[in-house]
Formats: structure tokens, C-alpha cells, sequence
């Protein structure tokens, strides 16, 4: 994958992200969920069958922050997905179920889960999976 195409998918996702959170702290019952969840997670976007590319999401005080690469250590969750099912799970078309059971162009399922440095965090996962999903209006 060339430099400028990697710009391109973080661009295009950070800004997903951005708008995502923006909805979500706009909503009044959200703010303290949001203020108080805090989280490092490892996202691994897949690209092509062997080329996966790190982008890290850091969130701590109702600030989300988007950054390039892998987190190393100290970190909550990895979660892998391709970028095209990654997006239609944020706006709400796939649901959890589907990201967990059904396979992705690669023969992989669509959204893959590991433990991180700082062990399962299962209810980070499940809060993670309900932050990422636009509300249905």
C-alpha cells in the first residue's frame, strides 16, 4: 500500500470516528458515559489478505483520539476488521451478531476480537461496539 493511500484510509476513517463522537457528545444522555469511559484499543483495518494497517483509538475524559500505528503496550483490546465491514457496522447496517458470525472477503469473520496488554475487557468490547454505532433517529 503506497504512503499517500494509507493517508487516504486514516483520513477517511479518522474522520468517521470524529463524526461519530461528535453525534454521540451532542446527545445529552451520552456525555457521562463518555466522560468516564476510558480506553486503548489497537484496530487493525485489513486491506488486502496479508496487509493489515494499525490505527490506534485512545479515549479518556470524553476526548477520542485517533493515531496512526499499533499500540505496544498497555493497551485494552485489538479488534480486526476489513475497512468496508468496519464501516457498515458503524452506520448501523451490520450488527454485532453479523460482525461476529459471518465471514469477510477474506474468509476471516467480519470483526476478529483479542485480548490486549491489560487483559479480556469484555465490557470495554460491549460498550465499544454501542459508542461506534450511529443511534438510529
Amino acid at each position: 500500500m503506497l504512503e499517500y493511500e494509507k493517508d487516504n484510509l486514516f483520513a477517511t476513517f479518522e474522520a468517521v470516528v470524529n463524526s461519530i463522537m461528535a453525534e454521540k457528545l451532542a446527545d445529552p444522555k451520552n456525555q457521562k458515559k463518555l466522560e468516564e469511559f476510558k480506553v486503548k484499543v489497537n484496530l487493525g483495518l485489513e486491506i488486502t489478505e496479508d496487509f493489515v494497517y494499525w490505527v490506534n483509538l485512545c479515549a479518556e475524559d470524553g476526548v477520542f483520539q485517533l493515531g496512526r500505528g499499533e499500540l505496544k503496550e498497555d493497551y485494552d483490546l485489538i479488534l480486526q476488521s476489513a475497512p468496508e465491514d468496519l464501516l457498515f457496522f458503524c452506520n448501523g447496517e451490520n450488527g454485532v451478531v453479523h460482525m461476529m458470525t459471518k465471514k469477510n472477503r477474506f474468509g476471516r469473520r467480519k470483526l476478529r476480537f483479542k485480548k490486549g496488554a491489560t487483559g479480556w475487557n469484555i465490557g470495554k468490547l460491549l460498550y465499544l461496539s454501542k459508542l461506534l454505532v450511529l443511534d438510529k433517529k
